[in-house]
């Protein structure tokens, strides 16, 4: 019963938070044109994919060492955020300072709600979770006036700020003697497998879900790329729940305290989600969305990547609380491979079919990759 509760307040911050944003960006994608859509989409993925690369101390790493209670969370969080100023300053430099704010943003953002996590303050993540999004889209309508397109990726970019509190405290209470600092420099140089690991898993787990936006773009074009990407976020809304589970999952998962009835069930209810997908939205899909003509196709198949990417969220929490991130390193280098060698070749011949045949396609391979791996793993230990 305490286990559902907590899911319950997770829950209700994740959901509500991300109606709120997937209801943005409906009306964005309503009221401008498929092109303006992409290009936006364009840019966003380009700064998590940056961002990636600067957070030297993954989310993932986050919730692990912050939920064990390891002072090395701090060394971490300084680490990227002196990478985050770089990046800012670069960016400065090249005249792209957006890219710069958005990325910086971003890391403020993945600690900050990784934080709650880790700490299981669940009703504290699901409150702050529903503010930074309502400020998302508060900021993003007033910059779309103020500067249109660009204006909305600022308005993003500055409603991430809301967790930078957590940066002060935490890097202000952290004893930065030079006693501590050795043993932070002890630790990493202890956990450095797991910790850089899992920091090339995140940038390969970036590669394979932002790659394929990066390259829709130039060989496809910004407005093929507006209507991938309106399904990603129709693709997004049904993964609500399995990612809440996971957030969840995790922390819990290390304290010894789940059931695997949660696992199997999540999965269950992935196969109505992929029904819905498949027979529901395409009906509803052409009464709102009269200038995304090339979304049905894409959204009917995309829809069964549901599947696996519920399952691959069980089979990585798992992996994360064993602090064994060569598997999933592995996993997400053949994966991003894949993704990117599928968007060349079958988006180039086949268009918007090889392009869902792909995203589905990466994730099916992940899941029978983890699959092998587990019962290899098992073998060994038996």
């Amino acid at each position: 019963m305490k286990a559902l509760k907590e899911i319950i307040t997770i829950g209700f911050g994740d959901v509500i938070g991300s109606v709120i944003s997937v209801a943005f960006w409906f009306y964005l994608a309503i009221i401008v044109l498929p092109s303006e859509y992409g290009e936006i989409h364009y840019i966003i993925s380009l700064a998590t994919l940056l961002s990636t690369i600067t957070l030297l101390g993954t989310g993932n790493t986050f919730t692990v060492y912050l939920a064990k209670n390891k002072t090395v969370s701090s060394s971490l969080l300084l680490f990227s955020i002196i990478a985050g100023l770089i990046t800012v300053i670069i960016s400065i430099i090249l005249d792209n300072f957006i890219i710069g704010l958005l990325v910086f943003g971003v890391i403020i953002f993945v600690y900050g709600s990784t934080r709650d996590i880790a700490k299981r303050e669940s009703k504290k993540y699901s409150l702050n979770i529903v503010i930074q999004k309502t400020l998302s889209v508060c900021f993003a309508f007033l910059g779309l006036q103020i500067a249109d397109v660009e204006g909305v990726i600022y308005g993003i970019a500055i409603s991430y700020f809301f967790y930078i509190r957590y940066i002060f405290q935490d890097l202000k209470n952290h004893d930065w003697n030079i006693c501590n600092l050795k043993n932070d420099f002890q630790e990493i140089k202890i956990n450095s497998k797991f910790i850089f690991s899992n920091y090339f898993l995140i940038i390969s787990d970036s590669v394979t879900k932002q790659s394929d936006k990066l390259l829709i773009a130039p060989i496809m074009g910004l407005t093929f790329l507006g209507n991938y990407s309106l399904a990603l976020q129709i693709i997004s809304v049904f993964t609500i729940f399995p990612a809440v589970i996971f957030k969840f999952f995790l922390p819990n998962l290390i304290s010894g305290n789940i059931s695997d009835n949660l696992q199997r069930n999540t999965i269950l209810l992935s196969f109505v989600f992929v029904f819905i997908g498949v027979v529901i939205m395409p009906i509803v899909i052409p009464i709102y969305f009269e200038n995304y003509t090339e979304i049905v196709t894409l959204i009917q198949i995309m829809s069964f990547s549901i599947i696996p990417l519920t399952i691959n969220q069980f089979y990585f929490a798992r992996l994360m609380s064993q602090e064994n991130g060569k598997i999933p390193l592995i996993g997400l280098v053949i994966s991003s491979i894949i993704m990117l060698a599928g968007m060349i070749i079958l988006g180039t011949i086949f268009g918007d079919i090889g392009v869902a045949i792909t995203h589905v396609g990466t994730f099916s391979f992940l899941t029978g990759y983890y699959y092998f791996s587990f019962r290899r793993l098992n073998i060994q230990r038996n």
